[in-house]
C-alpha cells in the first residue's frame, strides 16, 4: 500500500474513533470517567468483547456505533 494511501487510511480511522468516543460520551451525558468504565468492561451485546477493543478497524468501530445507537434507541439493554 503506498505511502499516502495508508496515511489517508490511518486519518480516516482516528476520525472514526473520535467519532465513536463522542457517541459514548454523549451516551453518559459527557462524564468522562463513566464514560471511560463503561468502554473497559466486557459487553455481553458485543460478544462479551470490552467496547474499547473495537476500535482498531473500520469496521468494529462502526460495530461499536450501532451499539450506542442502539442503546440510545432503547433497543438494547
Amino acid at each position: 500500500m503506498p505511502v499516502h494511501d495508508s496515511e489517508t487510511h490511518d486519518q480516516e480511522l482516528l476520525q472514526l474513533k473520535q467519532a465513536a468516543w463522542q457517541d459514548v460520551l454523549e451516551l453518559f451525558d459527557g462524564d468522562e470517567a463513566v464514560a471511560r468504565d463503561w468502554m473497559g468492561r466486557p459487553r455481553p451485546f458485543l460478544g462479551n468483547v470490552a467496547p474499547e477493543h473495537l476500535l482498531q478497524t473500520h469496521e468494529d468501530i462502526l460495530r461499536l456505533r450501532r451499539f450506542v445507537q442502539q442503546i440510545q434507541l432503547g433497543i438494547v439493554p
